[in-house]
């Protein structure tokens, strides 16, 4: 199986399918949900008898702020999240790394540090890092105040989203734009 197949999920239908290549957005109730369910998802907490969590391959978790080593730099960062699956030298795995963050948009933030860029720009970052692992599944969280996915993520411009499934947990609908909500 490609993709998520959840169940018994709060905020989740009955059973919840999202394939590679889609984006979905999870409302649910309040923020210790949205923790909860993104937990269960990544395989942080462990799933109770009457929940599904299936992935089709790794999963990795977007925190809402970014989550981002504040000792590198956005192109360290993106470094940092590559997963071996051949051998490969440093410098190829750079040269991939700089071409997953310049398809993120950060072609001119690479040598910055974290506190040094926007919001926006290290949650687009921890994308980045989170595609050089080449997970089936990624999870976004989201929080008020900080810009929408939405509006970051470039699907026209960066073929490697539609590489994984891609799901995103809030507390507001009004933050989905860009997103196929998921109803009951």
């Amino acid at each position: 199986m490609d993709g998520l197949l959840l169940e018994g999920l709060p905020g989740v239908p009955r059973q919840l399918r999202i394939d590679v290549g889609e984006q979905r957005a999870l409302v649910v109730d309040d923020a210790a949900t949205a923790r909860h369910c993104a937990d269960l998802i990544a395989g942080i907490d462990e799933a109770t008898d009457d929940v599904l969590v299936k992935a089709g391959g790794a999963v990795r978790l977007v925190a809402a702020e970014g989550g981002l080593l504040p000792h590198l730099t956005v192109l360290g960062n993106v470094v940092h999240g590559h997963t071996v699956t051949h051998r490969v030298t440093k410098k190829a795995v750079a040269e991939e790394s700089r071409v997953t963050a310049t398809r993120c948009g950060l072609e001119d933030v690479l040598d910055r540090y974290p506190h040094e860029i926007t919001p926006g720009r290290r949650r687009l970052a921890a994308v980045a890092r989170a595609l050089r692992a080449h997970p089936a599944v990624i999870v976004l969280e989201d929080a008020p105040g900080l810009p929408t996915w939405g509006s970051l993520l470039r699907f026209d411009h960066n073929p490697e989203l539609w590489s994984a499934a891609l799901l995103l947990i809030t507390t507001d609908p009004a933050r989905t734009t860009g997103f196929r909500l998921v109803t009951d």
